[in-house]
């Protein structure tokens, strides 16, 4: 059975960090009528946007996240897909076509992570995308991706 170089491995994680991170950002909880969306009120403040600012962002979202959806679908299912078919002992061939799957998936979420960024950038003023791009680097939740380094103190 053919071995997956740990630089596919590698990829992969890393990839499915950051769909998982795309996923945290694009599927907010359901907000009651007349409030406004929680995530949405929380990078407000966070960035100091205005209104006209986070109703732009929403709206990007809002178009974008159908389409993200299906794709994180099929991810997962191509990913659970090759995990049993690599326990199983399938083919080289076989196993090779999967992944190939999987890694064009990863490739088209990141994408439209990427594409949904673009769009987002010329809304911030130069501050705001700074302090956004700090909040994403530290991952959902205020968390660290695995191997970012900690910011230097005093260096």
């Amino acid at each position: 059975m053919r071995k997956f170089s740990l630089r596919s491995v590698a990829l992969a994680l890393l990839a499915t960090a950051l769909v998982a991170g795309g996923v945290y950002a694009a599927d907010p909880p359901a907000a009651t009528p007349g409030q406004p969306h929680q995530r949405g009120a929380w990078l407000q403040q966070k960035l100091g946007l205005s209104d006209t600012q986070a109703q732009q962002i929403r709206e990007i979202h809002a178009r974008d996240f159908a389409a993200q959806k299906q794709n994180w679908q099929a991810l997962r299912q191509a990913q659970t897909d090759l995990r049993r078919l690599a326990l199983s002992g399938a083919d080289d061939r076989t196993l090779s076509a999967k992944q190939t799957e999987v890694q064009n998936l990863l490739a088209q979420a990141m994408q439209a992570r990427v594409n949904t960024l673009k769009e987002i950038g010329p809304i911030l003023t130069p501050e705001q995308r700074e302090a956004y791009a700090k909040m994403m680097a530290q991952g959902p939740r205020g968390h660290r991706h695995m191997k970012q380094p900690a910011p230097q103190q005093g260096s």
